[in-house]
């Protein structure tokens, strides 16, 4: 492979990846607020507060969920393990841009500090593995 098209192989690696994750995010989101809708942004303070755990579990497992499928698929189209872990980096900080910017119940935070960052690592590392050789049965 020529320098250029693997250039190009790695930036369409990490823009697919971001674009994956995106569309992950969203769509759990989506899911989370037709089951759960979110009051008005004056009552959000209340709502966190009480809120069911359900209505909440939704979102890290979304976060990351996306932050996975990110690195896989970045790492996956780039052949570079590190491709994914910009395109699992890039959806782990919107993640965290996130928590800082809308409350959140603490347990939520703490799942999406640990969990996000983690399945970007892995989704990288699953992607970038060898294929191990089956054995020949006859």
């Amino acid at each position: 492979m020529n320098r250029v098209s693997s250039v190009v192989r790695i930036g369409l690696g990490i823009v697919v990846g971001v674009a994956l994750g995106l569309g992950v995010v969203i769509a759990g989101d989506t899911i989370n607020h037709a089951l759960f809708p979110p009051p008005h942004l004056s009552e959000w303070e209340n709502y966190v507060a009480t809120a069911p755990f359900a209505a909440f579990i939704g979102l890290p497992i979304a976060y990351a969920l996306a932050a996975f499928a990110a690195a896989f698929a970045g790492a996956k189209i780039a052949a570079r393990i590190w491709a994914g872990w910009v395109s699992g980096g890039l959806l782990t900080a919107a993640t965290f841009a996130n928590l800082v910017m809308v409350h959140h119940p603490l347990w939520m935070t703490i799942a999406c500090i640990v969990l996000v960052p983690l399945a970007a690592w892995f989704g990288a590392k699953l992607a970038a593995a060898p294929a191990r050789a089956q054995p020949l049965t006859q």
